[in-house]
Formats: structure tokens, C-alpha cells, sequence
């Protein structure tokens, strides 16, 4: 008998900063970087200090990431 397929995670609304790098598929370290930089979403306060980035806005980031790419010239053509 097979094993079971890993369980896909559970993405709440708003992710920490571990949680937003992964979510996006890169380091914390890189992550943080695009974040000073402006390519990825601010994150917004939650409480205090602590800070969370929304997952709908990195859907949207995502998204838009993709759409740029589907417009590149295809050089087959």
C-alpha cells in the first residue's frame, strides 16, 4: 500500500515573514531583499512591532509575474 501524498499546507491570510518567503518559494533572506528593494509587497502592522504580509497581495504579485512573462516576444516566431 502506498503511502499517503503529503498534505498540501494550510496558507493562512496574513503570513510572517518565514512563512510569506516560503509561500513565494524563496530564502527569508531573499525575500526581505525584493522586499527593500519594492519588487515585492509591503507587509502591514498587525500588533506593535509584529508585521505580516496579506496573502491576497501575494497572489497578486505572483500574478503579475506571470502576466509579465506571458507578453515577452516569442523568438520562434
Amino acid at each position: 500500500m502506498k503511502p499517503p501524498p503529503p498534505a498540501i499546507p494550510f496558507w493562512p491570510r496574513v503570513l510572517r515573514r518565514e512563512q510569506a518567503a516560503a509561500y513565494v518559494g524563496m530564502s527569508p533572506a531573499l525575500f526581505v531583499r525584493e522586499v527593500e528593494t519594492g519588487a515585492l509587497p509591503r507587509p502591514i502592522a498587525l500588533a506593535g512591532t509584529v508585521k505580516g504580509w496579506v496573502r491576497d497581495d501575494l497572489d497578486a504579485w505572483i500574478d503579475d509575474r506571470r502576466a509579465a512573462q506571458s507578453v515577452e516576444v516569442n523568438t520562434w516566431d
